[in-house]
């Protein structure tokens, strides 16, 4: 899977220089005229994608995540369990979005901003963007240790930035680092970078393949797993319906970042999806 999504952002980029979106658009004397829809949906499969909330836009997101394949039919491929995360965020303006969300996964709320820097258009190349997020973990300490201890905060940072090279394909690379506030073994790092790499191609008007992976940047322990999604944009009217098959259950950044737990081995891993509604205030 590694290498099938290798060569996919290979291929990709390769096609940069090929059938540029904004070959008619070359006089730089002309009136900037912004690119718009890189992305359909603010996430691209696990990952955030380039795009905000629309302003004056209420989103509600549903994101869902079933057990792993790995049992086959007697779990009905993983459909008898399932993780969960509700999200709702606003847009206040072309350059501004703020959200909320929680994950049935450790109970985690999360509370996140969005701001657009630039956007890509005939005389820039780059649409390029902030996303921050803090995140709390609330699931109940097992031991009277770790019951004493009160700090569970994570902080996501990440600059994203995309291009949308044609009609069908966009591409997008994500520098992210995570800290986290106390870790549970001494030896583990509290500052964790990585870099994403995440990609769209257009198969009809209202479908699309998508697909994202982050690479570690540094030393990790010696379980971890990176993190991948392929999955399928598709526009219903009202709302984008996101279909995936990915190796993490959880939908938050410092889980499906880095606490990938699924494998191809054994089909250990999971279907799942992203349902997004939009409400116009």
């Amino acid at each position: 899977m590694k290498i099938f999504l290798l060569l996919f952002f290979c291929l990709i980029f390769s096609l940069f220089a090929q059938d540029d979106l904004l070959d008619l658009l070359d006089d730089e004397s002309a009136n900037t005229i912004p690119v718009s829809a890189t992305f359909k949906a603010t996430r691209i499969v696990n990952a955030q994608s380039i795009e905000l909330a629309r302003p004056k836009t209420l989103e509600f997101m549903i994101q869902h995540r079933f057990g792993s394949m790995g049992n086959g039919l007697y779990d009905l491929m993983g459909l008898d369990g399932a993780m969960i995360r509700f999200e709702l965020k606003y847009g206040f303006n072309p350059k501004i979005s703020l959200g909320a969300g929680r994950s049935s996964l450790n109970k985690t709320y999360d509370f996140f901003t969005k701001l657009k820097l630039s956007n890509q258009s005939n005389n820039f190349p780059l649409s390029t963007a902030v996303f921050a997020k803090a995140e709390i973990e609330t699931l109940e300490r097992q031991s009277e240790f770790s019951e004493k201890l009160e700090n569970r905060l994570t902080y996501d940072s990440q600059f994203l930035i995309a291009r949308k090279i044609n009609s069908s394909i966009s591409v997008q690379i994500m520098p992210t680092w995570i800290h986290h506030n106390w870790v549970r073994v001494q030896t583990n790092k509290q500052d964790l970078f990585s870099v994403g790499f995440g990609g769209r191609f257009k198969l009809t008007k209202r479908v699309s393949i998508n697909m994202d992976t982050f690479f570690p940047l540094g030393e990790r322990d010696e379980n971890f797993k990176q993190s991948w999604g392929v999955g399928f944009d598709i526009e219903t009217g009202g709302h984008v319906f996101q279909l995936m098959v990915t190796n993490v259950q959880g939908s938050y950044e410092s889980a499906y970042i880095e606490n990938a737990t699924g494998t191809l081995d054994g089909m250990e891993i999971y279907l799942g999806f992203n349902i997004t509604r939009v409400f116009r205030l």
